[in-house]
């Protein structure tokens, strides 16, 4: 998990530029729902929403081979970024009369690309689950997405609570059909509790491992994108 200053500040570094590699690859090649004016010079993909946002990435850690895979990012409304999230721009009427509160925030740029069906299942769960802990532990309010109807089903089949706050319609910035979605905080923690799935509470900073390889922080020196 790695903060906005991190990101913003080590761009060069490989499990970042592996990281915005991926969002180029997913969201500018093979969904199209980015333009190609997206990619940046170095084929990264990176956006004003990067600096105030809180992002997770997943990393397959195998000897001779690190890679990421998956990635998603929480968008923080607060005092010091006060202006929109993406949710209230693209579904405007839905807003217009109750924006987004402070310390709401947006699950956004959310991937997951591996071969193995049962790696992919892992993946999402623990982003979620990492993701809504964070913002959980951190007092934050309102979870938002924008996601496509196909992935709004993917999420209910993980029996992720939430309610729908709009009715697809074309957003022109993703060039596909979108609805927004709220995620219920509290009804997810009371899931995984019934569930004894355990909170992945990780701070900022720090990795979380699981898998049969031996893993040092140190192994991610060479890391790269999945599939490269």
């Amino acid at each position: 998990m790695f903060s906005a200053e991190e990101v913003m500040n080590n761009r060069k570094s490989p499990t970042i530029q592996a990281y915005l590699k991926l969002r180029a690859n997913t969201y500018i090649d093979q969904t199209r729902m980015l333009p190609e004016e997206a990619r940046q010079s170095d084929g990264t993909e990176i956006d004003k929403d990067d600096e105030r946002s809180t992002h997770i990435i997943i990393i397959e850690n195998k000897i001779g081979k690190s890679a990421v895979f998956a990635c998603m990012r929480l968008i923080e409304k607060t005092d010091e970024y006060s202006n929109n999230l993406p949710v209230e721009d693209y579904f405007d009427e839905t807003f217009i009369n109750d924006p987004a509160p402070i310390s709401s925030i947006e699950a956004s740029r959310f991937i997951v690309r591996h071969d193995e069906q049962a790696v992919r299942d892992e993946a999402k769960l623990r982003l979620m689950t990492m993701g809504l802990t964070y913002s959980m532990n951190q007092g934050l309010g309102t979870v938002y997405a924008v996601v496509e109807p196909e992935f709004e089903r993917g999420l209910k089949a993980m029996r992720l609570p939430l309610k729908r706050l709009a009715n697809p319609k074309q957003v022109p910035e993703y060039n596909d059909e979108n609805v927004a979605v709220e995620i219920d905080l509290i009804g997810y923690g009371s899931r995984l509790r019934r569930h004894g799935i355990k909170p992945l509470a990780l701070p900022v900073g720090n990795f979380d491992y699981w898998g049969e390889s031996e893993n040092s922080e140190d192994d991610f020196e060479e890391v790269r994108l999945y599939g490269s």
